[in-house]
This record gives C-alpha cells, structure tokens and sequence, in this order.
C-alpha cells in the first residue's frame, strides 16, 4: 500500500512562497535517500478571475512561468532518467465555482503533464475566498465564519466532493492532496473527528468511486500545530474503500524530499 521510494509531492524554486533550491538539489537529495522517483508537483497558475487572497499573493506560480517550468522538468526528467524517474506534474487548487476555467487554462498544457494532484487551499464564504493554510491567525477567521473546527472540516469535505464532479481527468489529475488540511492547526482547538465522519466517508467513497489516489502528505509532521500527517486519520476509510495512496513529502526546501518517510514505514501498522 505504501510505495517509498516515491515521493509524489515535491515543489520547486518555481513556488513563489518556496525557496531558491534548485531542481537539481531536491533531485539529488531524492537520489540520496533512494527514491527511484519523484513527481514535481508545482502549484499551478490560477485562472485569470481569481484573485489570490494571501497577503503576498503568492500562492502559486504565474501562467507565464508555466511553459518554462514545463520545459525544465522535462530536461530534468532527460537527464536524470539513468538514474531516477522524474515525472512532470503540478499541485491544482480546486476553486469552488472556477472548477471549469481551471480545467479550461490548464489543457492545452495536459500533453506535457504526466501527473497532477488536486488541492484545496481555499474555502468559499459569503463570496470571497477565505485561506485554509495560510497561517494559524486567517485559520482562526474560518473557525470565526463558519463556527466551529467540526464545521471547517465539514465545510472543506463538501467542497472538495462538490469540485470533484468536474472533469479533472482531462488535465490528469491522478489524486487528491492532502485531504483534511485544516488538521494543520488541529492542535489549537478542541474538536472530534467523528462528527465529521458521515462527510468524510461519503467523499471517500466519491474519490474511490472515480478512481482517484490519495496524497499521504507528511508535511503534517512538520507543522507545530498538527503533528501528523495528513490523511492518517482517515487512512483505515480508504484503504476499505481500496483508495491508492501515494507518499508526499510536500517539500518547498530541497532538505524536505521524502521526509519523514521513514517515520511512517516504521508505524505503517498504526495507520490501516
């Protein structure tokens, strides 16, 4: 169930809120750690109507940056490929009603794409698009909005199944990222997960339905405020439902390719 010499979830110095690691030195820490693949997965330019909400506005990448980034995954993927399989693909946000001219800007570009996972990074209130993960403070706006961490949760599992009855296999998308990430400041508030499993278990069953995978995002260890990683709350569900799971570090520092990937094969029982 868990393939770790992949990691499926890796950015670049093309990440506007990243750092300047070149390619190259995520590749050869990969190489180090004996991945024997890597999926880039960069966040993809945003449709023209959206407006980013962060403070920087600096979310994901510019579409003009897009055909370069492309380009020099694709030289990477040629250089390397002795050695270890680069596949090209991006991290797509999943915009509550800008679904269709998300699938429609990205494309003309899915020929050049060999993966792509599907993210939400934003929640829609009262017509603005509110922040999930940007900080503990905008997170703080949400329990604020919608009441309670059980009605963020439900709010973020309802959009995602709303958003996945669009046609994202036309720009490859393969699976979904980091499926409860509002557990990212989940150490801040009292909350109960099983409140929100009726939700959790119908979007389970809605990803198995179409064939999707799971992100099994380690970032979560990363985070003071979580813990664990993403999607091992709900781990058991989908492997019931027989939902892939794909490892992913989401690593923005070259440091961070496959991290903590040796915690979760030690405890890999605890999970499923």
């Amino acid at each position: 169930m868990f393939n770790f010499t992949h990691d499926g979830h890796v950015h670049t110095p093309f990440c506007p809120h990243g750092t300047n690691d070149p390619i190259e030195h995520y590749i050869q820490v990969g190489i180090e750690k004996g991945l024997q693949t890597m999926t880039f997965t960069e966040h993809a330019p945003f449709p023209p109507s959206f407006t980013d909400p962060v403070p920087n506005q600096d979310s994901a990448m510019s579409i003009d940056l897009l055909p370069e980034y492309l380009d020099t995954l694709h030289q990477m993927k040629q250089q390397y490929q002795a050695v270890i399989d680069i596949k090209v693909g991006l991290e797509v946000d999943l915009l509550p009603h800008l679904e269709k001219e998300t699938i429609a800007l990205l494309k003309p570009f899915a020929p050049l794409i060999d993966e792509v996972i599907l993210s939400q990074h934003f929640l829609y209130r009262d017509g603005a698009y509110m922040p999930i993960d940007y900080s503990a403070e905008t997170f703080d706006e949400l329990i604020k909005a919608f009441g309670s961490f059980e009605s963020v949760m439900r709010a973020y599992y309802e959009s995602i199944e709303q958003g996945l009855s669009f046609s994202w296999e036309d720009i490859r998308v393969a699976r979904i990222g980091h499926l409860d990430l509002p557990i990212k400041y989940q150490r801040n508030y009292e909350w109960d997960r099983s409140k929100v499993k009726e939700e959790e278990i119908r979007l389970l069953q809605m990803i198995a339905d179409r064939g999707f995978g799971l992100d099994f995002n380690t970032a979560g260890l990363r985070k003071p405020d979580c813990g664990v990683p993403y999607v091992a709350g709900l781990a058991k569900s989908a492997n019931d439902l027989h939902i892939p799971f794909t490892m992913g570090s989401d690593a923005h520092l070259a440091q961070d390719v496959a991290a903590g990937f040796d915690f979760i094969e030690q405890k890999k029982a605890t999970f499923l």
